[in-house]
């Protein structure tokens, strides 16, 4: 498949809708799975099959998107040379784990689908090809699983590649004909799109651990973002703070257009041990979903976190931004130290408006606060999260000088390369609004966007 840029997909309207929140689509739907393993089996029946074996490994490389990530690139390595190779020549088949969705207890299962191959990229010696693969808001590519059980998104194990001629290739090797390759299961390296970011940990006073993923601009600077995440990246088995950045796409805040337009920062993205909106550190509240009641286990040792990252870079102005339950969490922090942030962009946040008092709204007077969610968001209801909370806090007297909101309607692709049936922009979960942040296409009435909303107040 050489042309595979503007793609048609079925409405996401029929997709299941995740709980607070498996930030970002990291499985395939139940549909996308059916086409999938028939293509598996027919992609086998017609492959090459007689001619010499070649053996060999891959390696791979994960790209965070809007709707997640995907393994976008392979280099297959292999043990003796190919004369010539395309796109076409190839059949690649990705194993992993998925939730059945088709099932109503969602089981994990392990299933198969045919990857599109946009190029295969021959190297002068023969013997690397260099893969690049379609990805797509729908077609199931992520390495990552998520779990309807846990609403955690984990690496899937098993995930592997196969490699095998397709049934119009001509591949030979010294002249000799291939009809099939031995490669070895496990891929023999991973990269990522945010392995620009650092890895570490760090112990609270209070005995609580936070692995984190760091970003370190060129040039010193004086303005830390910390990124909180939504539910779906929390979590310590099988997953790293990797996972909270492709996931979410968080990739983008280390990228030129965002440093360049806050004029340079450091950002930090800390992987909750559960979730934000756990009330006791035990998931005491989370049973299938999860009741708030406005308190997190973790608010003194991540603010604690914060204070020492914030020191350890010489910041002298923090931001808060987070989605789901992060954004439940930048609320969380804001209440509880509203002159501790600079600016604080809460999105499709789910802190239940009843559970913030008078007293509260008043204390957020001054605090530069950005809100973003979708109006058709059916994973937190506006009308009882940021609806209620903006208007409170308009009456309480902040001003648009501090109080600024970027609502749409939906949360649509705006890359021009899906579309529905109708030839319409691709559309999203309506909780999906952290897209448009990451896209630096949040837009309040007076025309301010997200990112110069933050480059204001540092």
């Amino acid at each position: 498949m050489s042309n595979m840029t503007r793609r048609t997909f079925m409405s996401a309207a029929g997709v299941a809708s995740l709980m607070l929140a498996a930030c970002g689509g990291s499985n395939q739907s139940a549909d996308s799975a059916a086409s999938t393993d028939a293509a598996t089996d027919a992609g086998t029946d017609t492959a090459a099959t007689t001619g010499k074996t070649i053996t060999g490994t891959y390696d791979i490389h994960i790209q965070g998107y809007d709707w997640g990530c995907g393994v976008d690139k392979v280099n297959l390595t292999l043990d003796e040379p190919l004369d010539a190779a395309s796109a076409e020549d190839f059949l690649v088949m990705e194993t992993k784990q998925t939730t059945d969705f088709t099932d109503e207890t969602f089981p994990i299962i392990e299933s198969s689908m045919t990857r599109g191959v946009i190029e295969a990229k021959l190297s002068d010696d023969g013997k690397t090809v260099a893969f690049t693969l379609f990805c797509s808001p729908m077609d199931g590519d992520s390495p990552l699983l998520f779990s309807m059980a846990t609403q955690f998104n984990t690496y899937s194990d098993p995930y592997y590649l196969t490699f095998a001629p397709s049934s119009s290739a001509s591949l030979t090797s010294g002249g000799e004909a291939v009809g099939a390759f031995d490669i070895k299961q496990e891929y023999t390296a991973k990269t990522t799109s945010a392995d620009a970011w650092k890895l570490d940990s760090w112990e609270s006073s209070d005995g609580v651990t936070y692995q984190y993923a760091a970003f370190e601009p060129e040039q010193a600077a004086k303005t830390l973002v910390v990124w909180l995440h939504g539910m779906g990246e929390g979590g310590t088995e099988k997953t790293d703070p990797y996972v909270t950045l492709l996931a979410n796409k968080v990739v983008a805040l280390s990228e030129p257009e965002f440093q360049e337009t806050v004029g340079g920062a450091y950002v930090v993205a800390p992987q909750c041990p559960t979730y934000w909106m756990d009330n006791d550190g035990k998931s005491g509240n989370f049973n299938g979903g999860i009741v708030a009641d406005g308190t997190s286990f973790y608010t003194a040792s991540l603010e604690e976190f914060i204070d020492s990252c914030a020191q350890k870079v010489g910041a002298e102005k923090i931001v808060l931004a987070g989605c789901s339950n992060g954004g439940y969490m930048t609320m969380v922090l804001s209440i509880h130290r509203p002159t501790a942030y600079a600016a604080v962009v809460p999105i499709c946040e789910a802190l239940p408006d009843e559970h913030i008092t008078d007293e509260q709204i008043a204390s957020l007077k001054d605090l530069p606060m950005y809100f973003v969610y979708s109006e058709d968001d059916t994973t937190v209801d506006p009308s009882k999260h940021e609806v209620p909370t903006i208007e409170r806090l308009r009456a309480a007297g902040k001003t648009d000088d501090t109080l600024h909101v970027s609502t749409t309607e939906h949360v649509i692709d705006t890359s021009g390369e899906f579309v529905d049936e109708n030839g319409d922009p691709y559309e999203y979960m309506g909780h999906w609004s952290w897209i448009y942040f990451d896209n630096n296409e949040c837009v309040c009435d007076d025309g301010l966007k997200a990112w110069d909303f933050i480059a204001e107040n540092v």
